[in-house]
Parts: C-alpha cells; structure tokens; sequence
C-alpha cells in the first residue's frame, strides 16, 4: 500500500504537508463507504466547530476522508457489545501491519518504511477495520 498525501505522525495522528490530524479527540468517525464500481473504500470524519479540533491550529477543515484505491482486502471486526455506540465513532489507533499476517491479533506494527502493509484502524469500542489497497489518499473536506 501506498499513503499518496499523508504520514502516519503517531497512532491517533496523520499529517499532510504542515496540517496535523487528531483522529482521536475531536474527530468522530462517520462510516466506511465500499463502492464496489470504482474497488474503493472511504473513511470519513468530521469535527465540531471548535477552536483547534485536529490538535493543530492551521487545520481549518470541517473534515477528511480517506479514500483507498484498488482495495484488495476489507475486514471488519466485531465490537464490545458492553460500550455504548459513541464508543465506535472514537479512534484509539492506526497502526501499519504486515501484510502477510492477515487478521491476526494482536496487532504488530512494521516500524521500518515499507510499502507492504495494510492499515488496521482500532476504535475505542474494540471495533477493528482492516484495509489493504494499492494506494490511500486523505482527502480534506470544507
């Protein structure tokens, strides 16, 4: 997989160019969208109208997405069925992992650059989304 616009800057943060975005604090995850005609997935998020909702005072967008092209794999897990729903809209992680070691938990983080790994997003209600694709662009919406 190739990020196209983005660096993975820590588990709950992305970075485009000097732009910061914490997925963790403010940003609520909206869903994950398949669109089976174009073999693309796409994550959105938004934030309130807040001072400083990405954690970084120069991000001025109400959201972003991340649209993966060429999707080779898609999983979805399963959720603590005890945490209310809120719970899935709250991003605990993102994590590159090796890609040869599909679905296999827990998760082991590649640390060195590499263009071999899928993406593992892991949310506060214990949910896991696992994407392969050749590339994954953020997109940022007004």
């Amino acid at each position: 997989m190739r990020l196209e616009n983005f660096e993975i800057h820590s588990s709950i943060e992305l970075q485009t160019g000097n732009l910061f975005w914490d997925l963790h604090n403010f940003a609520d995850f909206l869903g994950l969208e398949l669109i089976p005609s174009e073999n693309t997935a796409v994550m959105r998020w938004s934030v309130p109208s807040v001072s400083n909702p990405w954690g970084c005072y120069e991000n001025k967008f109400s959201g972003m997405t991340l649209r993966f092209k060429k999707l080779q794999l898609l999983h979805l897990g399963g959720r603590d069925k005890g945490l209310p729903l809120t719970e899935d809209s709250c991003l605990s992680g993102v994590l590159k992992v090796d890609r040869t070691l599909g679905g296999v938990e827990p998760y082991m983080p590649i640390l060195e650059p590499s263009d071999f790994f899928r993406l593992v997003f892991q949310f506060q209600s214990g949910r896991v989304i696992e994407i392969e694709s050749e590339t994954v662009e953020l997109v940022p919406v007004k």
